[in-house]
């Protein structure tokens, strides 16, 4: 689930121009491939405390790109 998230993420910074849409693109992507309540958040300065189900949170950087997806439920 890692490298999809990645290859996800990459694919959504090449195709969206701003960060609400990449982290909507990521999110609709993992809704339809790995069923579940997720969330994305893509930035470059933020912090974050969320609750996640146990194997299903990543967060990482593409560039200077932050991305944090988890899911929840």
């Amino acid at each position: 689930m890692q490298e999809a998230a990645i290859e996800v993420a990459q694919e959504a910074i090449k195709q969206c121009n701003s960060e609400e849409a990449i982290a909507r693109f990521i999110r609709t992507q993992f809704d339809q491939a790995y069923p579940s309540v997720w969330h994305c958040f893509v930035g470059r300065d933020y912090g974050m405390m969320v609750s996640h189900e146990e194997s299903k949170y990543i967060y990482f950087y593409i560039g200077q790109v932050g991305i944090c997806l988890f899911a929840t439920a």
